[in-house]
């Protein structure tokens, strides 16, 4: 069989709105007369699903290894902002020696850049806490039964000294 594109018109409404579609059609001899019934197929039988889906299985990557991989990032963080620490104080000595605007933009940009380490080991350790704490241990060990939260109880603490937190669990 022959196959060609014809357009179709529909006209919906009060020819307000018309609408055109192109669709498939079958090439007759003469496109106002419809298909013979040797020419329309029977639409395919749908088979039912066979079997429901599994059970949701636990996930590959839990809360927990996702807080041990955020200490890692704090570490690498902190370890970045000791490095680089030491290099300022060291480009602070050698601009106290020699006053140039060489060793002070040096200087500037290794505390800005421990600056910036210290910022993601702060943010990437408070995440990992938030994350260790708040992990389900059943999905940890599937045997366990489903535990409740941990206790956790923070508080901040000024005093005429100084100010500090303190955190209970």
């Amino acid at each position: 069989m022959k196959v060609r594109i014809l357009p179709r018109i529909s006209i919906v409404g009060a020819g307000t709105l018309a609408v055109c579609t192109i669709a498939a059609a079958p090439a007759w001899a003469d496109p106002m007369v419809g298909p013979s019934s040797s020419d329309v197929v029977p639409p395919a039988p749908v088979s039912p699903p066979a079997s429901p889906p599994p059970a949701a299985a636990p996930p590959s990557v839990t809360r927990g290894t996702v807080a041990l991989a955020a200490a890692g990032i704090a570490l690498a963080g902190a370890g970045t902002a000791v490095v680089f620490g030491a290099l300022a104080l060291q480009n602070k000595r050698d601009f106290q020696a020699n006053p140039t605007y060489a060793t002070a933009n040096k200087g500037d940009n290794d505390a800005a850049y421990a600056d910036g380490a210290i910022a993601l080991a702060v943010s990437a350790g408070i995440t990992s806490l938030v994350l260790w704490l708040t992990r389900d241990a059943a999905w940890v060990d599937p045997g366990l039964p489903a535990s409740r939260p941990p206790n956790v109880s923070a508080s901040l603490v000024v005093t005429s000294h100084g100010a500090g937190a303190l955190v209970h669990f």
